[in-house]
């Protein structure tokens, strides 16, 4: 393959990914556990790089669910439902956007971030008390 036609893949390839990395961008917002309210643009987590193709795993027992922001209307992070291991995990309440809802365990150490109006933002979900998800960005 001669240099030219390499690099045109190579844009390509680019420019493909680009586009599907914008699918997964959203909109969130934050409520954590002061009541303070914040606004994300570009919503991720913290395990969204070591996942295949997802934003976040959680777990119900040993079972492993991949979870996209795209999926969900809200997080809810349940501090009164304790976890299996709660050194490790939070219990959360996930709802999905077909209307159904059940309770997962998550890593607690997972970071919600993004950019708000003030820059960027970073915080551990066991730090969080509700997100909502607005709107793919």
């Amino acid at each position: 393959m001669s240099a030219k036609r390499l690099a045109v893949a190579l844009c390509l390839a680019l420019m493909v990914s680009g586009s599907f990395a914008q699918e997964k961008k959203y909109k969130v917002k934050v409520f954590d556990l002061q009541d303070v309210i914040t606004t994300l643009d570009r919503a991720s987590s913290s395990s969204s790089s070591s996942c295949e193709s997802s934003d976040f795993p959680v777990y119900q027992g040993s079972t492993k669910t991949e979870v996209n922001f795209g999926d969900l209307n809200s997080i809810i992070v349940r501090h009164d439902v304790p976890a299996e291991d709660p050194n490790n995990y939070v219990t959360v309440e996930l709802e999905f956007l077909d209307g159904n809802s059940g309770l997962y365990e998550m890593v607690k150490h997972i970071r919600i971030t993004g950019t708000s109006e003030s820059g960027s933002f970073s915080k551990k979900i066991v730090e969080i008390n509700l997100i909502e998800i607005v709107h793919k960005v």
